[in-house]
Protein backbone atom coordinates (compact mmCIF):
# COMPACT_ATOMS: atom_id res chain seq x y z
CA UNK A 1 0.00 0.00 0.00
CA UNK A 2 1.17 3.71 -0.79
CA UNK A 3 2.15 5.75 1.89
CA UNK A 4 1.10 9.05 2.47
CA UNK A 5 3.67 10.91 1.36
CA UNK A 6 3.72 9.37 -1.60
CA UNK A 7 -0.17 10.93 -2.37
CA UNK A 8 0.15 14.52 -4.67
CA UNK A 9 -2.38 16.78 -4.69
CA UNK A 10 -3.96 17.00 -7.97
CA UNK A 11 -6.70 19.73 -8.91
CA UNK A 12 -8.74 18.15 -11.62
CA UNK A 13 -11.38 19.55 -13.74
CA UNK A 14 -14.32 17.61 -15.19
CA UNK A 15 -16.06 20.18 -17.05
CA UNK A 16 -13.94 20.79 -19.60
CA UNK A 17 -13.67 24.70 -19.13
CA UNK A 18 -11.71 24.57 -15.40
CA UNK A 19 -14.35 26.07 -13.66
CA UNK A 20 -15.31 22.95 -11.69
CA UNK A 21 -12.19 21.86 -9.93
CA UNK A 22 -11.58 19.28 -7.12
CA UNK A 23 -8.46 18.58 -5.30
CA UNK A 24 -7.85 14.81 -4.95
CA UNK A 25 -5.07 12.82 -3.80
CA UNK A 26 -3.49 11.07 -6.76
CA UNK A 27 -0.47 8.82 -7.45
CA UNK A 28 1.32 9.18 -10.71
CA UNK A 29 1.90 6.25 -12.86
CA UNK A 30 3.06 8.11 -16.11
CA UNK A 31 3.53 11.63 -17.43
CA UNK A 32 -0.65 11.89 -17.56
CA UNK A 33 -1.81 9.18 -15.79
CA UNK A 34 -3.04 8.95 -12.44
CA UNK A 35 -4.64 6.62 -10.13
CA UNK A 36 -6.70 7.87 -7.20
CA UNK A 37 -6.31 7.91 -4.16
CA UNK A 38 -9.51 9.20 -2.50
CA UNK A 39 -12.88 9.51 -3.04
CA UNK A 40 -14.35 12.48 -4.96
CA UNK A 41 -16.98 14.34 -3.50
CA UNK A 42 -18.59 16.52 -6.29
CA UNK A 43 -18.50 14.10 -9.49
CA UNK A 44 -19.23 10.37 -10.04
CA UNK A 45 -16.82 10.33 -13.31
CA UNK A 46 -14.07 8.64 -11.08
CA UNK A 47 -13.51 6.58 -7.88
CA UNK A 48 -11.40 5.57 -5.95
CA UNK A 49 -8.67 3.33 -7.59
CA UNK A 50 -9.14 4.64 -10.62
CA UNK A 51 -6.71 5.08 -13.32
CA UNK A 52 -6.87 8.38 -15.49
CA UNK A 53 -5.79 10.21 -17.83
CA UNK A 54 -5.21 14.39 -17.70
CA UNK A 55 -4.30 17.26 -20.02
CA UNK A 56 -2.47 19.31 -17.82
CA UNK A 57 -3.91 23.08 -18.27
CA UNK A 58 -2.25 26.18 -16.39
CA UNK A 59 -3.26 25.12 -12.71
CA UNK A 60 -5.49 22.54 -13.25
CA UNK A 61 -5.55 19.21 -15.23
CA UNK A 62 -8.75 18.25 -17.32
CA UNK A 63 -10.22 14.86 -17.12
CA UNK A 64 -9.50 13.22 -20.14
CA UNK A 65 -10.65 9.28 -19.99
CA UNK A 66 -10.56 6.29 -17.63
CA UNK A 67 -8.51 4.22 -18.39
CA UNK A 68 -8.86 1.92 -15.64
CA UNK A 69 -11.83 1.25 -13.91
CA UNK A 70 -11.54 0.50 -9.61
CA UNK A 71 -11.59 -2.80 -8.21
CA UNK A 72 -13.32 -1.25 -5.41
CA UNK A 73 -16.95 -0.94 -4.72
CA UNK A 74 -18.15 2.15 -3.03
CA UNK A 75 -20.93 2.69 -0.36
CA UNK A 76 -21.50 5.74 1.30
CA UNK A 77 -24.19 6.85 4.04
CA UNK A 78 -24.92 10.29 6.05
CA UNK A 79 -24.86 9.54 9.67
CA UNK A 80 -25.18 11.24 12.82
CA UNK A 81 -22.22 12.61 15.23
CA UNK A 82 -22.87 10.02 17.53
CA UNK A 83 -22.33 7.18 15.10
CA UNK A 84 -19.04 9.49 13.56
CA UNK A 85 -17.67 9.60 16.91
CA UNK A 86 -18.37 6.23 17.94
CA UNK A 87 -15.98 3.41 19.55
CA UNK A 88 -17.75 1.06 17.21
CA UNK A 89 -17.26 2.72 14.06
CA UNK A 90 -13.54 3.21 14.81
CA UNK A 91 -13.69 -0.18 15.40
CA UNK A 92 -15.44 -1.03 11.58
CA UNK A 93 -12.94 1.30 10.44
CA UNK A 94 -10.00 -0.80 11.60
CA UNK A 95 -11.79 -4.01 10.02
CA UNK A 96 -11.95 -1.86 6.94
CA UNK A 97 -8.48 -1.57 6.70
CA UNK A 98 -7.95 -5.31 7.69
CA UNK A 99 -9.58 -6.25 4.37
CA UNK A 100 -7.66 -4.53 2.47
CA UNK A 101 -10.51 -1.55 2.16
CA UNK A 102 -10.52 1.99 2.55
CA UNK A 103 -12.95 4.32 4.69
CA UNK A 104 -13.53 8.21 4.25
CA UNK A 105 -15.16 10.57 6.06
CA UNK A 106 -16.28 13.80 4.61
CA UNK A 107 -18.19 17.27 5.68
CA UNK A 108 -18.57 15.93 9.04
CA UNK A 109 -21.01 13.03 8.82
CA UNK A 110 -20.72 11.53 5.06
CA UNK A 111 -19.38 8.03 5.30
CA UNK A 112 -17.62 6.62 2.28
CA UNK A 113 -16.50 2.91 2.23
CA UNK A 114 -14.19 1.45 -0.66
CA UNK A 115 -14.34 -2.30 -0.57
CA UNK A 116 -12.49 -4.99 -3.09
CA UNK A 117 -15.32 -6.07 -4.92
CA UNK A 118 -14.47 -10.04 -4.71
CA UNK A 119 -14.86 -9.49 -0.77
CA UNK A 120 -17.89 -11.43 1.10
CA UNK A 121 -18.83 -8.81 3.70
CA UNK A 122 -22.08 -7.41 4.41
CA UNK A 123 -20.91 -3.51 4.58
CA UNK A 124 -24.48 -2.18 4.91
CA UNK A 125 -25.41 -4.84 7.83
CA UNK A 126 -22.36 -3.69 9.68
CA UNK A 127 -23.28 -0.12 9.63
CA UNK A 128 -26.83 -1.17 10.48
CA UNK A 129 -25.87 -2.69 13.65
CA UNK A 130 -23.64 0.15 14.30
CA UNK A 131 -26.70 2.47 13.83
CA UNK A 132 -28.71 0.26 15.71
CA UNK A 133 -26.60 0.23 18.85
CA UNK A 134 -25.21 3.54 19.09
CA UNK A 135 -28.79 4.60 19.05
CA UNK A 136 -30.06 2.79 21.37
Amino acid sequence: MDHIQDFIPLHLCFDGAGREVEVLDVVQLDEDIYRIEENPVFTENVAYGDVIRVKAIKDASMYIETIEKSTFTRHNWLLSKEVIFSLELKLLKNKIRDWKGKSQQVFGGIFIVNLPANIEVDINAEVQRIIDIVQK
